[in-house]
C-alpha cells in the first residue's frame, strides 16, 4: 500500500472501529499513530491496518490487551506458536468450565422436572444401576460447627476438581449407623455422572433399592430415616446397605425448609 495518511476518524471507519478505541490503544502504547501534528491531530498509515487486524485477531482468541502488547513487543514465529499453544490451553479450560456449567444447569433442571411427577410418601422397590458420588471426609462430630467445616471442605474440593453434576449436596448414612439406631450422617455427597480417579470416590452398588420421596427440613431427617427403615421392614424387606439422601428441591427453589423435597434410597433384599 502507498504511504497515505488517514485522520483518526478515517482510520477508525476503515477498520470498522471507533475513535475512542484508537485513542485507548494510543494511550496504552498498543497502536500509536504514525504521526501526531502540533495541533494534536493523529495520523495513521494504511499499513497500520495490518497491526490493527493483528490486535483484533488476538482479541478474538481471548487475549487481553496487556497480553497482546507484551507479544507485539517481542513477536516472531516462535513467540507466535508459543502464544497460540498457551491460549489454546486457556480456551480449553474455559470450554471445560462452560461445559460443566451447562451440565449443572441441565441436571438441576431435570431434578426440578422430577419434582413435578413424583408420588410422595410411597415406597417403591426397583433395580438400580451402579452410581458414583464424591463424598466428604467422614463426619465424626455432629456439632453444627463441625458439620459446616466438613461440608465447606467438600464444596471446595468439588469446585476445584469440577467434581459435581448438580447444585445439591446429599448425605449418606452408613449401614452401621442404621444398625445402631443413631442414623447419624456419615458423609456428605455430590453425585457425578461417571467414575473418576479420586480418593473421595464412592460407588453406590447396583441392586434392589427401596425409594421414598418426602417433604422435610434437614432437622427432621433422622426421624424420617427411622420411619423409612421401619416401613421397609414392614414390607418384608431386609436393609443391607447405606441410606442415600438426595435433595430434589431445597433452599434454591423453596421458601420454607419444611417444603424441601428429598429422595431416600436404601439397598434391600428379601
Amino acid at each position: 500500500m502507498s504511504q497515505r495518511f488517514l485522520k483518526t476518524g478515517e482510520f477508525a471507519a476503515f477498520c470498522n472501529t471507533t475513535k475512542d478505541t484508537l485513542f485507548h490503544y494510543d494511550d496504552i502504547g498498543l497502536l500509536k499513530p504514525l504521526r501526531t501534528a502540533p495541533n494534536g491531530y493523529r495520523y495513521y498509515s494504511l499499513n497500520q491496518i495490518y497491526m490493527f487486524d493483528l490486535i483484533t485477531t488476538l482479541k478474538e482468541l481471548g487475549l487481553s490487551l496487556e497480553q497482546i502488547k507484551n507479544y507485539m513487543d517481542r513477536r516472531d514465529s516462535d513467540a507466535f506458536v508459543t502464544l497460540l499453544k498457551e491460549q489454546d490451553k486457556r480456551l480449553k479450560a474455559k470450554i471445560d468450565q462452560l461445559t460443566r456449567r451447562r451440565r449443572l444447569l441441565r441436571n438441576t433442571l431435570a431434578q426440578m422436572r422430577e419434582s413435578f411427577d413424583v408420588e410422595e410418601d410411597v415406597i417403591t422397590v426397583e433395580e438400580m444401576p451402579e452410581e458414583y458420588f464424591i463424598i466428604s471426609d467422614p463426619i465424626t462430630n455432629q456439632s453444627e460447627k463441625e458439620l459446616f467445616a466438613v461440608v465447606s471442605r467438600h464444596w471446595d474440593y468439588c469446585t476445584k476438581h469440577n467434581a459435581y453434576d448438580d447444585f445439591v449436596t446429599g448425605e449418606i448414612i452408613a449401614y452401621e449407623n442404621i444398625q445402631n439406631g443413631s442414623f447419624a450422617s456419615s458423609w456428605y455427597s455430590s453425585h457425578i455422572d461417571k467414575k473418576i480417579k479420586s480418593r473421595y470416590l464412592h460407588i453406590k452398588p447396583a441392586g434392589s433399592y427401596a425409594t421414598k420421596y418426602i417433604r422435610c427440613s434437614y432437622y427432621g431427617l433422622k426421624e424420617e430415616y427411622r420411619k423409612f427403615c421401619a416401613e421397609v421392614a414392614a414390607m418384608g424387606y431386609k436393609i443391607c446397605g447405606d441410606i442415600y439422601q438426595n435433595d430434589i428441591t431445597n433452599y434454591l427453589s423453596e421458601r420454607y425448609a419444611d417444603d424441601y423435597l428429598m429422595r431416600l434410597e436404601v439397598r434391600v433384599e428379601r
